[in-house]
């Protein structure tokens, strides 16, 4: 049971890892995007989208802070932590 449970929160980091990586590059296209963009409407959807990435890395945070954090202790899910609010950086308009 116990190398279930690992396995389990193995891939479950890894994939919220992944998640927040594609949050970083995506938002860091968006930004790029919106300093080049000269359409009212095209700037209020990547600014739109962007509060909506936003939003999926404050979900993820809460996620391994208050579930993932209590019920497993591992180095992993530090490293998530970490990756995932030197995130903020790239969703900076």
């Amino acid at each position: 049971m116990n190398k279930y449970l690992f396995t389990y929160s193995e891939s479950l980091v890894l994939s919220l890892s992944k998640e927040i990586e594609y949050i970083k590059s995506r938002s860091k296209n968006i930004n790029y995007s919106l300093k080049t963009c000269q359409n009212k409407i095209l700037s209020k959807r990547l600014i739109s989208e962007l509060n909506k990435l936003n939003q999926n890395r404050l979900k993820i945070i809460s996620i391994t802070e208050n579930t993932l954090k209590k019920n497993i202790n591992e180095l992993s899910l530090e490293f998530l932590l970490e990756l995932t609010k030197r995130s903020n950086s790239f969703q900076q308009i």
